[in-house]
């Protein structure tokens, strides 16, 4: 009996070893599936901020400015820091959420149209036109989106623990940033200037996880050096509760001055 034992221990220890072998190797077959090529990086990429529907959004900016006259109040130097929390929708486009400029707050609700802000405390809202299209605090609008699904050669994928940051950047101020300024600079509440004949430059920060490529969030850094001012921005967007159905609430005030 004891002879017979010995055989069937090594049979048992053989299989033991086959069987992980096997399952190793199914893991490495799993795990190159997710592997994926700079490009597919890209377009999957992009492809996950267009299809982005709704969420909770934290942005916080800071911009310079060293002015090459004195302003109408002395100033040669300014600096504005500003942060905006709150929730979105965009399709269609619904944001509101509390806006702060260099401490001072206030309560701002943006539709397709126009922008509604009423003081932290109190009741009354008030209407306005936007200056420029696509100023909804949304991180990235939907056709800088689309602008950038036309450069895909042009993005650099930088891979870190757990996200992918694709990256783009350009110097063209005559060609590209002077004219696409309201596209490209739109969700920051306020941007550089880009003068035509001027020197400046932009770069934007795609980032999404490496799981299921889901949108975690945006960075802005750009200058301008112009005859204007030197300045430059810093703009850091954080996104939560993405596509889970966030609905933002319309002020019943902003629904009788025609808001949607």
């Amino acid at each position: 009996m004891l002879n017979m034992r010995k055989p069937i221990l090594s049979l048992v220890g053989l299989l033991a070893v086959v069987s992980l072998v096997g399952c190793q190797q199914a893991e490495g077959k799993k795990g190159n599936s997710k592997e994926l090529s700079q490009e597919q990086i890209i377009d999957k990429g992009l492809q996950a901020f267009e299809h982005l529907k709704d969420g909770e959004i934290k942005l916080e900016s800071k911009i310079e400015r060293k002015f090459s006259e004195p302003t109408s109040d002395g100033d040669t130097h300014a600096v504005y820091t500003l942060t905006f929390e709150g929730s979105f929708e965009l399709k269609p486009v619904r944001v509101r959420g509390l806006y702060t400029n260099n401490g001072t707050s206030q309560e701002e609700y943006y539709d397709a149209f126009h922008e509604y802000s009423r003081p932290k405390d109190s009741s009354e809202w008030e209407m306005f036109s936007y200056s420029q299209e696509n100023k909804q605090p949304v991180g990235v609008n939907q056709e800088a989106i689309r602008f950038f699904q036309t450069q895909k050669d042009k993005f650099e994928v930088t891979k870190k623990k757990d996200q992918y940051v694709l990256t783009y950047k350009s110097k063209d101020v005559n060609h590209l940033l002077e004219p696409n300024n309201a596209v490209l600079q739109g969700p920051v509440p306020i941007g550089v200037s880009y003068f035509e004949n001027s020197e400046g430059s932009y770069q934007i920060d795609l980032i999404v996880s490496k799981e299921n490529l889901t949108p975690l969030g945006v960075t802005y850094t750009c200058t301008s050096n112009s005859s204007f001012a030197k300045e430059k921005l810093t703009c850091k967007i954080t996104y939560s509760k993405q596509n889970t159905g966030v609905q933002v609430e319309v002020p019943e005030a902003v629904e009788k001055l025609g808001g949607i």
